[in-house]
């Protein structure tokens, strides 16, 4: 009985083993967007030209003439108090006003209520999605799209902070309707930081991406909450939408950019 017993517990915990094993790579699997760079990289034009090793300092930083990208920086909190935002590192919001305001820059916080009034006036058709978010950063990721699609401009989170006022200029003169950080180690688009011209039709697509994907999260089989944002609203959902958008527009010029691993010395993230 003893010897029938065990084997029973050995078939269990195999069958455990497999389910688990099976779990995980179908949660894994939707990060595979990340991984794009042998099919896309002819798509989207790495942007080198305004690197630290690529562009010297200049003393006297000068306002940008020509740029399609407005001189305005967005960051998001839940209110006006940024100082409610960590208590481990301070919100970069001063450190941007500081560096960029002499250059005839505007720093903008918005708040949940700015947002919602946002979304209300302008984008009534994301609404029910936004609101039906079970978490709180997939509205924030939401709303930065919506920021900077309105009004244009950089969007920078508040563990972002400046170190180039120069090089940041240089990125807006390159003709380019929207520039992305990217991923950690890859050639995925990261929300954490970028920058587009009002009305961007490539933010317009991802906005669209995020309706669709809101509306398919349960037949999704998606778990994992951090990959629940991830997919809908973060880097996975964005790095998706250029992907689709890259294949309809093909045929015109490389208008999407992505920061090549140099740019550390333009911004910095705590």
């Amino acid at each position: 009985m003893a010897v029938a017993l065990a084997r029973r517990m050995r078939k269990l915990i195999v069958v455990v083993a497999l389910s688990v094993v099976s779990f995980s790579t179908l949660q894994f699997s939707y990060a595979d967007d990340f991984a794009f760079s042998e099919h896309l990289s002819g798509s989207i034009q790495i942007v080198d030209e305004c690197s630290p090793n690529a562009l010297k300092r200049i003393d006297n930083p000068r306002p940008v003439v020509g740029s399609t990208i407005p001189n305005i920086v967005h960051q998001i909190w839940k209110t006006a108090d940024v100082q409610e935002y960590s208590t481990e590192i301070a919100a970069s919001r001063e450190s941007w006003r500081a560096m960029l305001e002499p250059s005839n820059y505007t720093v903008k916080l918005w708040t949940d209520d700015d947002i919602l009034k946002l979304i209300k006036a302008n984008y009534t058709w994301l609404l029910p999605t936004y609101n039906g978010y079970p978490h709180d950063i997939q509205r924030a990721d939401l709303a930065r799209l919506l920021i900077v699609h309105t009004e244009g401009g950089i969007y920078s989170d508040l563990d972002v902070y400046p170190r180039s006022a120069e090089h940041i200029q240089c990125l807006q003169t390159l003709g380019l309707q929207a520039i992305f950080s990217r991923t950690a180690g890859t050639l995925g688009l990261s929300n954490h930081f970028f920058m587009a011209k009002p009305g961007s039709p490539f933010l317009q697509w991802v906005l669209y991406e995020a309706k669709r994907r809101s509306s398919r999260l349960a037949s999704r089989g998606i778990i994992l909450p951090y990959l629940q944002v991830f997919w809908t609203t973060g880097p996975i959902m964005v790095t998706a939408a250029f992907r689709q958008y890259a294949w309809l527009y093909n045929t015109l010029q490389l208008d999407i950019g992505l920061l090549d691993d140099g740019f550390g010395g333009l911004v910095g993230q705590c």
